[in-house]
């Protein structure tokens, strides 16, 4: 790993990655907790009814979408903090927030078929 010299401005650093890192917290709770699970409601109870064995697996999808998004923003965090180093931080941020969006917007789609 490459030690940056300090010039004084790691505590703003600091401030825009947590800031950035929350912002997309916030957006992995929207595209999870609101817009996919409005989605997998719609596929698992309406477009492809599977009786009672629709619940479990809403639930286990649920619950095995939340995995790898906690993941994606544990990992992240560090991948911010490199990028601020960098001069990198709004391009890092970007390339988590992409996939975020485009999952959203997908997911967003589907309750409209």
């Amino acid at each position: 790993m490459v030690d940056y010299q300090s010039d004084g401005n790691g505590w703003k650093r600091g401030i825009a990655v947590w800031g950035l890192w929350l912002a997309l917290l916030v957006l992995a709770f929207v595209v999870v907790y609101v817009i996919w699970m409005r989605a997998f409601f719609e596929i698992y109870y309406v477009l492809v009814p599977l009786g009672d064995a629709s619940r479990l697996a809403y639930e286990l999808t649920m619950v095995g979408l939340m995995f790898p998004m906690v993941a994606w923003l544990v990992l992240g965090e560090p991948y911010l903090a490199a990028g601020a180093r960098q001069g990198r931080l709004l391009r890092r941020s970007g390339y988590i927030a992409i996939p975020l969006l485009i999952a959203g917007a997908i997911g967003a789609i589907i309750p409209l078929l």
